[in-house]
């Protein structure tokens, strides 16, 4: 069985998407759009659902939804889109700040044995080719660490990335669900984790129980 990770991107029919508001049907720009859905974290009753986000084309174009497992017709995960390396032939690499930022910031993860992966606009736009990206675009990014990270090698990774032209979101992907980088770094005792069944402040994101 295909073990889905929110983030991932899939490509389906989108005719087949079920709408999670079961009174309404599914707005048209969905089932008339192309490219891939994306993963989102919520706890399903079943294995033959998966719950996905839907892009549109702009931020207020955003949707919520349910994709048949036997839908799927292929996929791409965020490790897939950064070892691809696409954006190295980017035709704007040298000029966009997103794409300038991904430049600086892609030697220190590596540099650190760390698998990571790029999301949000970018992800999807090197994915798919279809323009996302623009100048005050964030760069998403995340990390997989089934082992725990220490907070202080969160925060020397933090430091190396230095001053940045854009701002930067790095989710850190532990067995319980994501915290974000920066928050981890910090000095605070607890932090938010995103799960699939919600957020909660935890003390140790990865172990489970680790809640409040």
């Amino acid at each position: 069985m295909m073990n889905w990770k929110a983030h991932d991107l899939l490509w389906l029919d989108r005719s087949s998407l079920i709408a999670k508001d079961e009174t309404q049907g599914l707005p048209y720009w969905v089932t008339e759009g192309n490219g891939p859905v994306v993963v989102r974290r919520e706890k399903m009753a079943t294995p033959k659902l998966i719950a996905v986000g839907v892009r549109g084309a702009n931020k207020r174009q955003r949707y919520a939804a349910y994709a048949s497992v036997a839908a799927v017709q292929s996929r791409v995960t965020p490790y897939d889109i950064a070892k691809g390396q696409a954006w190295m032939e980017h035709p704007d690499r040298f000029t966009m700040p997103v794409l300038q930022a991904l430049a600086s910031v892609a030697p220190v993860l590596d540099g650190n044995n760390l698998p990571w992966g790029i999301t949000g606009s970018l992800g999807y736009e090197l994915a798919t080719g279809d323009r996302q990206i623009h100048a005050d675009s964030d760069l998403d990014l995340v990390i997989q660490s089934p082992e725990p990270l220490t907070k202080p090698c969160a925060r020397d990774i933090w430091q190396n990335f230095g001053e940045l032209p854009c701002r930067l979101d790095i989710q850190i992907e532990t067995p319980t669900g994501a915290i974000a980088l920066l928050e981890w770094a910090g000095q605070s005792q607890t932090v938010l984790l995103k799960s699939e069944t919600g957020p909660f402040l935890v003390r140790d994101p990865w172990r489970e129980g680790g809640s409040l």
